[in-house]
């Protein structure tokens, strides 16, 4: 049966199978009820998954890992392995399937717990339930979310294409036939893509109507095309980004000539603000000028945008939301792109209502537009919904390295004994993955991904040509009855808030919140095996779980299945199960490997760098956002919340076991600040 937020849920026997659908992908969480796994005979051996889709026999889904073929560190592309899950099933509670066509009709599946016999890989099966999904229904008729495919499903689009290039060979260039590559970007590109030249074609089909667009990373051809039509035309505006590392040799140079030679210099202006103009945002006008429809998220008009990273769109078709947008664009347009007047404009100063609440048409939000003259108009309601979470926070951010309270705020919540929280987080030098227990892995260099990673992705990320997961999104209590969504095309950097345009929207919706969240949970697993994967040895290498397996005399599924382990609360929150009375989680926070990874200083006027850190992550903080910024140590808050937070615990908690396991939780706390 399906809830308020699409998902279905059955159970069969022993085992609850629940299936989230999300843009293109379902989550499927599975628990056994506790006890079982641990009766006689009841050795958990993983969960065997079959998909079937209307009209296509019913396939296994495959699993990575296997009991006998061994993955290390040094495994290639090439040589990976792929098992059929009903004989290698998966050793995890929780599973993440990207259909290859993604979710664009029912799609059923059908989970088989197995169990080990005995001693040994011998398995039998034990019960079975099955799931039909839906595809996700946004909720609101004028309010649309969509993701890109992204770098996740790279593996698929090696079986689809080939691995083929997603550009010609040579010097790049914004202007290239793209006939022979059209395929390949409607796959990558998915629903973000779709929804992008959906509102483009809209707005050709009414040829009365006005177009804004504002840019920051600008090379794709078709789009760069229809900018330059609705130029000439004589129905565009546009702004676009003129930062260090949009001038010289950049391929936005190029554009911006083309877009000029179509439009006339006196309808497009070149600004940065402060700093950069980081919106990504197309406008649709009527013949009056009113605005009617807007376009907007974290995904630049770019090749890399739009076919290699991890981005999301939102296409709200309401005059009120465009109308943000539009006093938004007329301000930069008339004041030069310029930060101090924009600051200065009611439009920045504070969030502006979409919806009071979710309806047939809207969902409950509200957009924040900048630069702002104080960074906590948008980011303090973004802290103050994190420190509050009630169950979990989920994450997908570029590393926000200016002074702010998110950062911060997600380091110490990862803290906190009763909340589920974990993310990934692009850094300077590569990709951190936040674990359950709250501890920040070390970061993976994009060196040893790129040898991980088949073209063209290798081609893409060699070089530091740019960011991976270019999300900026926060979900707090995706399953809970006050669900909310932070994204946008902000950083969640203060210095960012107050120098560049971009644009920060909250959503208090069941629905888009539980999309977010799958998407959350996609990339940390991804991301996550590639960590483990780094550290596997021909000695220690990675292979399933069985009775018997050398050097590992604990069951796979033993934490899940203990209070204390935060695999415990992940397995009740992702099944929909209420967590026992005086649950505390054992944490073990530790951030220090983003402070190590900090990037460098930044460098003087006039001389910025043109890497692609400079490019996708804001400088440090300006002198001024600095003064204004809270000093306090991430360690000592992250600590302090921590006690605060198992104290309550405890006193609800019966007993001193409980009593003394809850007080580990804080025995290892944040060892430094998180870097500004």
């Amino acid at each position: 049966m399906a809830d308020e937020i699409g998902k279905e849920v059955t159970e069969s026997g022993a085992l609850r199978l629940v299936a989230y659908p999300g843009d293109n992908m379902v989550l499927l969480a599975m628990s056994i009820k506790d006890g079982e796994v641990a009766e006689a005979g009841k050795n958990l051996a993983g969960f065997a998954i079959w998909r079937s889709i209307q009209g296509k026999p019913e396939e296994a889904l495959l699993n990575r890992l296997s009991f006998d073929i061994a993955v290390t560190k040094d495994t290639q592309p090439a040589e990976r392995k792929w098992t059929p899950s009903s004989d290698a099933p998966f050793q995890k509670f929780r599973w993440v399937d990207v259909p290859a066509d993604g979710l664009v009709s029912p799609i059923s599946y059908r989970v088989v717990a197995k169990y080990f016999t005995g001693q040994g890989k011998a398995m039998r099966d034990g019960p079975s339930a099955t799931v039909t999904v839906q595809p996700p229904d946004r909720a609101d008729a004028k309010f649309r979310v969509a993701f890109t495919r992204g770098y996740a499903s790279s593996q698929a689009y090696a079986a689809k294409f080939h691995n083929a290039d997603i550009r010609p060979a040579g010097a790049k260039t914004p202007a290239f036939d793209t006939k022979p590559f059209l395929a390949q970007y409607i796959w990558l590109g998915a629903d973000a893509r779709k929804h992008l030249f959906a509102f483009i074609d809209e707005c050709k089909q009414d040829a009365q109507s006005k177009v804004d667009v504002l840019a920051y990373d600008l090379d794709e051809p078709d789009v760069i095309q229809a900018i330059c039509d609705f130029g000439k035309q004589k129905r565009l505006r546009a702004i676009l980004d003129n930062a260090p590392l949009h001038t010289g040799a950049a391929v936005e140079v190029q554009s911006a000539k083309l877009i000029k030679a179509a439009a006339g210099d006196a309808n497009v202006k070149q600004g940065h603000f402060a700093r950069f103009q980081h919106m990504k945002v197309f406008i649709k006008r009527d013949a009056g000028g009113k605005a009617q429809k807007v376009l907007f998220g974290s995904m630049n008009f770019s090749l890399r945008g739009l076919y290699v990273q991890a981005n999301n769109v939102m296409v709200v078709d309401d005059p009120t939301t465009a109308g943000y947008f539009a006093k938004a664009f007329d301000n930069a347009f008339a004041n030069d792109v310029k930060a101090a007047p924009f600051a200065k404009d009611p439009i920045a100063a504070g969030y502006n209502q979409i919806s009071a609440t979710s309806t047939a048409d809207l969902p409950n939000a509200r957009v924040a537009l900048s630069p702002h003259a104080d960074w906590k108009i948008s980011l303090g309601p973004a802290a103050d919904a994190i420190q509050h979470a009630q169950s979990s926070v989920l994450y997908a951010v570029m590393e926000p390295t200016g002074t702010g309270p998110v950062l911060q705020s997600l380091q110490t919540i990862a803290a906190k004994p009763v909340i589920f929280s974990y993310g990934t987080v692009e850094t300077a030098t590569g990709l951190a993955v936040q674990s359950g227990d709250g501890t920040m892995g070390a970061v993976t260099s994009f060196s040893y991904l790129k040898d991980k990673v088949p073209p063209p992705f290798d081609k893409e990320w060699s070089g530091g040509t740019g960011m991976h997961i270019h999300h900026k999104f926060v979900v707090i209590d995706f399953n809970g009855s006050n669900p909310v969504v932070f994204t946008g095309s902000s950083n969640l950097a203060a210095g960012g808030e107050e120098a560049n345009g971009d644009s920060l929207i909250m959503i208090k919706d069941p629905v888009i919140a539980s999309m977010y969240a799958i998407e959350a949970v996609r990339l940390f697993d991804h991301y996550a095996f590639r960590k483990y994967m780094e550290k596997a040895t021909v000695a220690k290498p990675l292979t399933l779980w069985f009775p018997g397996k050398a050097d590992a005399p604990t069951p796979w599924w033993k934490p899940f299945y203990t209070t204390t382990d935060i695999r415990f609360r992940d397995r009740y929150l992702f099944a929909g199960v209420p967590l026992p009375a005086g649950v505390v989680s054992v944490k073990n926070v530790d951030w220090t490997s983003l402070a190590s990874k900090a990037p460098p200083a930044k460098p003087p006027a006039g001389k910025q760098a043109k890497s692609s850190v400079t490019k996708k992550q804001a400088p440090k903080a300006t002198k001024k956002v600095a003064k204004k910024a809270p000093k306090k140590a991430v360690r000592k808050t992250a600590t302090k919340a921590v006690k605060k937070t198992v104290k309550k615990a405890v006193k609800k908690t019966a007993g001193k076991t409980t009593k003394k396991t809850a007080k580990k939780a804080v025995k290892k706390p944040a060892k430094k600040k998180a870097r500004k």
